[in-house]
């Protein structure tokens, strides 16, 4: 083993004529001390809102645009409009193709975690490769088995992990929905929900990934060379017995939370053009985060769902206003969560091993060289114990909007969407700027009415559909980019009602 290793460190370092003339051979193997690392405090700003699957298709431009389903969720002013109206059944769910992708890929590979069979394929691939004896035909061999073990680290990163400065995050959510409007009093009362997982990059697999491993023997350096650091790092996280430290791959955690809402809403008339409501609105706020362990991996959608745990209760309310020109050109403002709520804190620790090879010095801090001029080297990794805390907090969210109808069935919007900048998870001000337009055919003596819709939200396109059929079932899709997995996603809805 050590003679294996000494040869590596030969390798990867042959290139570094400034530091030796000579060669290299392997001093010494050390743990460094453990270290902790605390890291700044991840806010997590989801406000208390749904967002209608309708809504979503043009852009999520509803302020100002005075339909019916549209009072108790974005501008209570809307209420001001009275009416008798019955939600009876409704739910909305996001279903982002990138989630389930890395969720099967997380179910049908959870035998590769558990045993490291893609690290100990590589393994054996430098072992064999540095073998005294070993052909050229067996190094070739070798090489192919090194590339084809490395193949389960790259789709793990692609479909999974993703760029560790900007890591994936997978996710679902789901709306159910009961509302009721009573002349200008309205009630709703709903569930939000998100279930989600981020996977964090292991150092061991980024420094295999960094490793520029050629697929043929036209630079014989250059391949040693690789495959020398490859054996380098893999030393790093072998235990006693030659197996791989738990350390070696990244971690799963998951990120959850539910909002189950009561409201309570009043609109009334100023004058003819002018509406103003409130929503009163009662919140209990559920969140939890922690690791999620390798055999769960294939049910680790559902048991995300599962582990909410810290919970908070709270009273907040939201204002609007809707006015209407006599061209029929509408504008509305929202504020929304007026009343501050409890932000929920919970944080989740991460440990990895973090692996290193440096020159042997002594007391003068001089590298230290044997009678022979070769240069000593040491190899050793760190044990870091990370912990990141979260906060979930509920933004105060002050929207205007305009809309202005083409035609009876053909409307334009124009949104800006928080104007005070609270909602962290908008970095720049065109992220809140949003556009939509929707048309209605109707047809059947006005039985069946389909919509089509666009708009563009988050610097994105996105694009809906819609079918209402005997006014009392309407069906939704939208294809929109979802700020919660930060991709694209499929949202779809079924409203049952009168």
């Amino acid at each position: 083993m050590c003679r294996r290793i000494c040869f590596l460190i030969i390798l990867l370092l042959l290139n570094i004529v400034a530091y030796g003339q000579n060669s290299y051979y392997y001093s010494k193997h050390i743990s460094l001390p453990p270290q902790n690392i605390t890291e700044k405090t991840v806010n997590l700003q989801y406000p208390i809102k749904m967002e209608n699957v309708k809504a979503i298709g043009m852009g999520n431009t509803q302020v100002a645009i005075g339909k019916n389903f549209n009072a108790m969720m974005y501008n209570p002013a809307l209420l001001g409009k009275a009416r008798n109206r019955l939600e009876l059944f409704g739910i909305r769910a996001s279903l982002p193709p990138d989630t389930y992708d890395a969720a099967f890929f997380l179910r049908d590979n959870k035998d590769e975690f558990l045993e490291a069979i893609s690290l100990s394929q590589i393994w054996d691939g430098v072992n064999t490769f540095f073998e005294p004896v070993a052909t050229a035909e067996q190094k070739l061999e070798a090489l192919k088995q090194i590339q084809e073990g490395m193949q389960f680290t790259i789709d793990l990163m692609s479909k999974v992990v993703g760029d560790s400065k900007n890591p994936k995050q997978h996710g679902l959510s789901v709306l159910p929905t009961f509302g009721i409007q009573v002349g200008n009093f309205g009630f709703s009362l709903y569930g939000f929900g998100h279930s989600g997982f981020v996977v964090q990059q292991s150092p061991t697999l980024e420094a295999l990934l960094g490793i520029d491993v050629p697929d043929n023997f036209n630079d014989l350096v250059q391949v040693e060379k690789a495959v020398a650091q490859m054996m380098g790092t893999l030393s790093t996280v072998l235990t006693d017995d030659e197996s791989f430290n738990e350390d070696v791959y990244p971690i799963a955690f998951y990120i959850s939370y539910v909002d189950i809402v009561g409201a309570l809403g009043y609109g009334f008339n100023i004058d003819n053009n002018l509406m103003i409501g409130a929503n009163l609105k009662v919140v209990n706020r559920r969140f939890s985060t922690d690791r999620i362990p390798v055999i769960d991996y294939n049910k680790i959608l559902s048991d995300a769902w599962d582990r909410l745990q810290s919970n908070v209760t709270g009273v907040t309310f939201d204002i609007g206003a809707f006015y209407q020109t006599q061209y029929g050109t509408s504008f509305g403002l929202a504020l929304q969560n007026i009343v501050p709520m409890q932000t929920i804190k919970k944080s989740i620790n991460t440990e990895f091993r973090y692996p290193d090879i440096y020159y042997d010095r002594d007391e003068n801090d001089k590298i230290i060289t044997n009678s022979l001029g070769d240069t000593a080297l040491i190899s050793s990794y760190r044990q870091v114990n990370i912990t990141r805390p979260y906060n979930l907090k509920v933004p105060f969210l002050a929207s205007i909007g305009m809309c202005q109808p083409i035609t009876k069935n053909w409307d334009l919007a124009l949104e800006w969407y928080d104007i005070i900048e609270q909602d962290s998870r908008y970095s720049k001000t065109t992220q809140r700027i949003r556009f939509g337009t929707e048309y209605r055919l109707k047809f059947l003596n006005d039985y069946f009415m389909a919509s089509f819709r666009s708009g563009f939200a988050d610097e994105k396109f996105c694009f809906g559909l819609g079918l209402c059929i005997t006014r009392f079932v309407q069906i939704d899709g939208a294809y929109a980019y979802d700020r919660f997995v930060k991709s694209y996603s499929y949202f779809t809805q079924l409203r049952i009602g009168w």
